[in-house]
């Protein structure tokens, strides 16, 4: 495991908590915090982590960014607009 990188099921423990805890308070900056974590987890090699996973967390990761900028009281750098059905 790379000294940078934490356990891998430690991080997906975090993530599951996480969102869990989001679910029920919506607060910005665990959705940041959430967002992070994401971008994290598509650092691991391909031996440490599914590269099914990290696929889905490129995804998930965008998702939350959006969510993240249309709750936070700041402006997407990217210019994106957030849009959720």
């Amino acid at each position: 495991m790379s000294a940078n990188l934490p356990d891998a099921t430690a991080l997906l423990c975090s993530l599951l908590a996480l969102m869990t805890r989001f679910s029920c308070l919506g607060c910005p900056q665990q959705a940041q915090l959430i967002r992070r974590e994401l971008a994290l987890l598509q650092r691991y090699p391909d031996e440490q982590m599914a590269p099914l996973l990290k696929q889905l967390g490129r995804r998930l990761e965008q998702d939350w960014a959006q969510l993240y900028y249309a709750i936070a009281d700041e402006t997407d750098p990217a210019g994106q607009t957030a849009v959720f059905h």
